[in-house]
């Protein structure tokens, strides 16, 4: 009995926050595509190219002294 309570438990939970995230990332969507003035389909496909090009032209180096290497990023507590 309990364990059969506890995986009902576990299951509306995990629908509960999978749901919560849902709501976040579509409020960022939503927000993404009021700041970009996005009105139609053509303008959408535009706006998504431009975000992945400039995501995939990043600037990634191999300076291994510099400050842009994630393994020299050092945090304080």
């Amino acid at each position: 009995m309990r364990r059969r309570l506890v995986a009902i438990f576990l299951k509306v939970a995990n629908l509960f926050i999978s749901r919560l995230r849902a709501g976040k990332r579509l409020t960022k969507i939503k927000a993404w595509i009021a700041n970009n003035g996005i009105k139609n389909r053509l303008d959408m496909v535009k706006k998504v190219a431009e975000d992945y090009k400039r995501s995939v032209n990043m600037r990634v180096t191999d300076d291994a002294e510099g400050d842009d290497n994630i393994y020299n990023v050092k945090y304080r507590f």
